[in-house]
């Protein structure tokens, strides 16, 4: 489906309201055309920082690194091209957990007291308040 421009044309003011708005001193408001001129001249300045918006530096120990110090690192870090040859992994926090932990073996009695629950909670079926506190 082509698009269509849609325009509109207004129309002129009827002498009486002219003469109204001259009375009560009315100014119109902005055009649209004002406010597409606003848009197309706007410029986000989102890359300068202000003081007070820059991180804040502590330096506790001797070793730690100074404003300077961080504000060198992070010009040369930005300035250094990307390595393109290192291949690019993504791991997950789910598989790191499951490297930490280690399998705890389980008692043959436990399972079968699990599994004794487990049937237990299953055959109640009630809907009744009255029933689930008697347990």
């Amino acid at each position: 489906m082509p698009k269509r421009n849609v325009a509109f044309i207004k129309p002129e003011e009827p002498s009486f309201l002219k003469k109204i708005k001259e009375q009560i001193g009315y100014r119109e408001g902005p055009s649209i055309e004002d406010k597409r001129e606003a848009i197309e001249n706007y410029e986000d300045s989102d890359e300068e920082e202000n003081d007070d918006e820059k991180p804040q530096v502590v330096v506790i120990k001797d070793g730690d690194l100074t404003a300077e110090e961080a504000a060198k690192a992070f010009q040369e870090e930005s300035e250094k091209p990307a390595d393109l040859n290192q291949k690019i992994v993504f791991k997950s926090k789910k598989e790191e957990d499951k490297t930490d932990e280690k399998p705890r073996p389980e008692h043959k009695a436990d399972k079968k007291t699990k599994k004794a629950r487990r049937k237990e909670q299953q055959s109640k079926l009630s809907f009744n308040e009255d029933d689930e506190e008697d347990n």
